[in-house]
């Protein structure tokens, strides 16, 4: 019953600071450049959110093990409110800057400590169950926090946004303070040698081609990502004259059909070639995001956005499966590391790239740079696995 009680708990908690950050972030680049940023100051933001989770990552796992989880995520989730309230507070471009790199370090502490929190209350062999029923509560609440937040910036504007995600921090700090128990952390020894050993793993993890392929796949892709999340909110109001409540169902498409379809597809995986998921599913979504400055109105710009949620999972649970294969080989934890750390590069890089392009090019270039981006990583992977299994071959015979 306790450990049934803190899933619960847990769950409630990243939805409700997933649903508050989804609500707010749909809409945070629009804020901005409401507020008069362009170029790199439209990008700094987004880069420094990224960038704190780049550098502070490495040393919450550390810093958890000597202080308790449990004042882990009470820190996170009131540095989370602190955010969410001066959000509220403030239309300083200065200020936000300083808040957004505040919100990276809020979430590098507080979702591996979540999880790890989710993994030790259960068994084995019911774990990669319960993990997954746990990944409802991020990719739903991704997926509806856009709609939300296009509803509330329609009725009460920027202010009713950061009002309801300041509501939802303090509503995650209370459940907080009742499910999580206090535990007594366990020394972490961290000797020289360790750290010796930890470098050694990750130049061997580096040095294999299909980790290699794999970097350069989810670095295009999240510098995809990135560039959509900051951009196409923009398109799409000053370019389409959507509305908050259209712009917010266009931007939550997508992760609602990645989260209806992760299952499906994670059972295709286990039965079709991985790889050849990868690289269809890697391709096609590059193809379509050409195709966004040609969308005309709501409607085509949504069955787009679909569209690229579909051939985005194509090749989510194949990836994810090919990784784990690669740290059963060369160690879970490094291989997994170097993974996020270059995740959090593409997302700090697809900014900086997107505030240059707009600056020279213009806004439809940017859109266009996602697409090239995109199927680079993706020749990348084929030209670093293609010395082991031929792609082409395993799409002949699927």
């Amino acid at each position: 019953m306790e450990t049934r009680s803190l899933f619960r708990g847990l769950f409630l908690i990243n939805f409700a600071i997933t649903l508050g950050f989804g609500i707010a972030d749909a809409f945070f680049s629009m804020y901005v450049f409401s507020l008069g940023a362009r170029g790199l100051l439209l990008a700094l933001p987004l880069v420094l959110y990224s960038l704190s989770k780049i550098i502070f990552g490495p040393f919450m796992g550390r810093w958890a093990d000597r202080i308790g989880q449990r004042k882990i995520v009470a820190i996170s989730l009131g540095l989370y409110l602190f955010v969410s309230v001066c959000y509220f507070f403030t239309t300083s471009l200065a200020v936000i800057t300083i808040l957004r790199l505040l919100q990276g370090i809020s979430c590098v502490m507080f979702r591996p400590v979540v999880v790890s929190l989710v993994s030790e209350c259960t068994s084995n062999e019911k774990r990669a169950t319960v993990m997954g029923t746990f990944d409802i509560s991020f990719y739903g609440a991704l997926s509806i926090g856009p709609v939300i937040g296009g509803i509330l910036k329609d009725l009460w504007g920027f202010k009713g946004i950061f009002a309801t995600l300041t509501l939802l921090c303090i509503l995650a700090l209370m459940v907080a303070s009742l499910c999580i128990p206090t535990q007594n952390s366990k020394p972490h020894l961290d000797t020289k040698e360790h750290e010796t050993e930890q470098f050694k793993n990750l130049l061997r993890v580096t040095r294999n081609s299909n980790v290699r392929g794999l970097l350069a796949f989810i670095f295009g892709r999240a510098c995809g990502i990135s560039l959509l999340g900051a951009y196409l909110p923009i398109m799409l109001v000053t370019r389409l004259g959507l509305n908050g409540t259209e712009t917010g169902l266009v931007m939550a498409s997508s992760t609602l059909v990645i989260t209806l379809m992760l299952r499906p597809v994670g059972i295709l995986s286990d039965k079709a070639p991985r790889r050849s998921l990868v690289v269809a599913g890697g391709t096609i979504v590059s193809l379509l995001y050409f195709l966004i400055p040609a969308m005309g109105g709501f409607h085509q710009i949504l069955l787009l956005g679909i569209g690229i949620g579909l051939f985005s999972v194509l090749s989510q649970p194949a990836s994810t499966a090919l990784l784990v294969e690669e740290g059963a080989r060369h160690g879970m934890g490094v291989t997994i590391g170097t993974f996020n750390s270059v995740l959090n590069l593409g997302f700090v890089s697809g900014p900086l790239l997107g505030a240059g392009v707009q600056s020279t090019l213009g806004l439809t270039a940017v859109f266009y740079a996602a697409g090239i981006l995109g199927l680079g990583a993706v020749a990348l992977f084929v030209v670093s696995i293609s010395g082991k299994e031929s792609v082409v071959k395993q799409l002949y015979a699927s």
